[in-house]
């Protein structure tokens, strides 16, 4: 990662500067770096807070990245292993529910950055729709390869074939761990909206952790049921006694308040992770070193 350290001989003005500019700065920074190294990679775009200037401490790192269409499966496949390797991302990419469809994939990841948690909303675009979705949500442009690199355009078979990739994987169901890195990721967003008193925003994630909770009840313990959402849950779950010891866990969690606390966010993601301990054992194995992790960031935000 870029260090921190100011260019030498700046002026008293430009260290000024230097001094109050968002530190997510420096993390985009080297996300520039490495991903327009990336020979499928053909633009790099901010948008959010970052693109208009009004980013703080908590504020998202929001990054568009358009790659070329035939390349675009091939680099969400190894983009958890990109974005550990290369920037230490503490989790798996979550795959993003929350950003519109823009016609590609978002993934949200949790990176160190100075003692802190910072998360980057990557949002990968075929190239064929780049500039589709620069007209609709108005990115800053950051790097953008020549046409002589980029080739030429995809064929419309191309475009169907990534297109209809792109649609199957997101209608892929979710696993428990992923699960499980949904309720972390969900966690940290709403702790930041906690922080901030944005009663609003906080009010939705905990609803969208509440709902978490209740699909790895039901993956765990239903895993081929029809069924979504709320519906036939008491049905399908409370036919055992460790699935009613779950829905009472669950309508314990609905009783709370609905907008949390940091201290109660804190509360809702235990109760997850206390639950997929006994009903996903191996889910909680597998991640185990990441929850550690994780735990140990959010602790040092509290002493903050």
């Amino acid at each position: 990662m870029t260090t921190t350290t100011p260019p030498a001989q700046l002026s008293p003005l430009e260290e000024l500067a230097y001094a109050h500019r968002p530190p997510q700065l420096t993390v985009l920074a080297d996300l520039v770096q490495t991903l327009s190294g990336v020979p499928a990679v053909t633009q790099l775009m901010v948008r959010g807070s970052l693109a208009t200037g009004t980013a703080d401490r908590l504020s998202d790192v929001d990054l568009v990245v358009a790659v070329q269409d035939e390349q675009l499966l091939a680099l969400l496949e190894s983009l958890d292993s990109v974005m550990s390797t290369e920037f230490g991302a503490l989790l798996p990419g979550w795959r993003d529910t929350i950003v519109g469809d823009l016609g590609g994939a978002g993934f949200v990841y949790l990176l160190p950055h100075d003692g802190h948690l910072l998360q980057l909303d990557l949002y990968l675009c075929p190239d064929s729709k780049a500039d589709a979705l620069r007209r609709r949500i108005g990115p800053r442009l950051l790097w953008q390869q020549t046409r002589a690199d980029t080739g030429p355009d995809p064929s419309a078979e191309v475009r169907t074939l990534t297109e209809a990739e792109l649609a199957r994987t997101a209608a892929v169901p979710a696993s428990c761990s992923t699960l499980l890195v949904q309720a972390m990721v969900l966690h940290a967003m709403l702790r930041k909206r906690a922080m901030r008193g944005q009663e609003y925003i906080a009010y939705g994630l905990l609803h969208q952790l509440h709902e978490t909770c209740r699909d790895m009840i039901r993956t765990a313990l239903v895993p081929h049921s029809r069924h979504h959402g709320w519906y036939h849950l008491p049905d399908e779950v409370g036919r055992t006694t460790i699935g009613r010891e779950c829905l009472a866990e669950l309508t314990d969690a609905l009783s709370g308040p609905p907008v949390p606390t940091v201290a109660q966010a804190d509360q809702a993601l235990e109760r997850i992770v206390r639950l997929t301990g006994q009903i996903a054992p191996h889910a909680v194995t597998t991640l185990s070193d990441e929850i550690t992790a994780y735990r140990s960031y959010q602790s040092q935000e509290a002493q903050a």
